[in-house]
């Protein structure tokens, strides 16, 4: 019933146009341009964002923003990132409760809105808030997170200055859209990089590291040697022009690897724990 409503309100062409637009315009380095402009139409804001963050290393991948009257940013790698905004800045964003939620459980498949977590004073003394996003004048946050390899997280991001918060509707055409949002990105990769070939062999060993896999599981499992899945991926990482099994296994496998998707590699930061969004009374 929700989703009727919302899909009530607004007209299913411009829904069907982001995707379209996106797939149409220059992959560029992130997501493609179109994409956040149409967002930012659609989901009346101050503000939309890409970003990719490596958590482990506690850097920037990706910061790519547009805002309303047509100011735009991106700064890709990390030669490019800038210092943290003050000391702390890692450890609040990570105990923020939204950011906390995604890294802990790994949902890459749930729309937040920053009040799922908080009441209106709560958010106030959340450090991360206070230190950071008040200052700027953000008011409302929403995220839609996009499945990334392990130790990164990749979303897009809403934030409002004034007026009323995100609701149900927003949430709604937002979940809607989000995994139409993660195929184009994927698409813009491999128009970046193109789409390599691979051998029947190569792409076996590619979803089983891309699974979680070691080199020695792969060996076993394919009834070869320690060296020769080596080889493999290095041949591979060659043709796809890219130096990890989560980059190589996003350009050839068009949904992205299962496990990988799911945040549940066991090398991620989610570690497979449980985690409840109360909300705050």
């Amino acid at each position: 019933m929700a989703a009727m409503t919302s899909l009530g309100r607004r007209d299913l062409r411009a829904l069907a146009a982001v995707i379209q637009d996106g797939l149409r315009d220059d992959p560029g380095q992130a997501m493609p341009w179109a994409v956040l402009d149409g967002l930012l139409q659609l989901i009346p804001c101050q503000h939309v964002g890409f970003s990719e963050l490596d958590l482990l290393k506690r850097q920037p991948v990706i910061l790519q923003h547009v805002e309303q009257g047509g100011a735009r940013g991106m700064a890709c790698g990390f030669a490019s990132a800038q210092q943290p905004p003050y000391p702390d800045f890692w450890s609040h964003r990570r105990q923020f409760r939204p950011n906390r939620y995604m890294e802990q459980t790994g949902d890459v498949a749930t729309v937040l809105l920053w009040s799922d977590f908080y009441t209106g004073p709560a958010l106030k003394n959340a450090p991360y808030y206070a230190e950071y996003a008040r200052p700027q004048g953000v008011r409302h946050g929403l995220y839609v997170p996009l499945p990334a390899g392990p130790g990164r997280r990749r979303h897009l991001s809403f934030d409002r200055d004034s007026g009323p918060d995100f609701d149900d509707d927003d949430r709604v055409v937002l979940q809607l859209l989000r995994p139409h949002l993660h195929e184009v990105y994927l698409e813009a990769e491999r128009r970046r990089h193109g789409i390599p070939k691979l051998t029947r062999r190569e792409h076996q060993v590619l979803r089983l590291a891309a699974e979680g896999h070691s080199n020695a599981e792969i060996a076993r499992q394919l009834k070869v040697s320690v060296a020769t899945v080596r080889k493999h991926l290095e041949h591979i990482f060659d043709r796809t022009g890219v130096r990890s099994r989560t980059a190589a296994a996003t350009l050839v496998m068009p949904a992205g690897p299962r496990r990988i998707a799911q945040g549940s590699h066991p090398d991620s930061p989610a570690g497979g724990q449980e985690f409840n969004v109360p909300k705050d009374s």
